[in-house]
């Protein structure tokens, strides 16, 4: 049960970023969209994304669930220590977001692997 240390890290990076990208901190160009479409439709379309944007790196680089998996939670701990020190957020709301976000992510990696 080896764990190629380079699938971890580049699954972390990648992760990351998705997560920042389709939610970053402050999230001001979804509240334009959460206004037009309602909250729930902008978390779906998000949610969507996340999902679509893991299954594309997982076909891309065929890195493995459990792998992708360990990524993703070390990319987690990190973005949410981030936030935690740049924006002292009110509320822990931020924590379920993006770990919904990643959880999206692994499914997208699994999908990919499931076919």
């Amino acid at each position: 049960m080896n764990v190629d240390a380079r699938a971890v890290a580049a699954s972390a990076v990648f992760a990351a970023v998705a997560a920042l990208v389709l939610w970053p901190p402050g999230a001001v160009y979804w509240t334009a969209v959460a206004a037009a479409i309602g909250e729930t439709a902008t978390l779906v379309a998000v949610f969507t994304a996340a999902v679509a944007l893991g299954a594309a790196f997982g076909a891309l680089t065929g890195v493995g669930v459990r792998e992708f998996a360990a990524g993703a939670a070390l990319a987690y701990v990190v973005v949410m220590a981030g936030i935690a020190v740049v924006f002292t957020p009110d509320s822990p709301a931020h924590l379920v977001l993006y770990g919904v976000v990643f959880a999206c992510h692994v499914a997208g990696v699994a999908g990919t692997t499931v076919r």
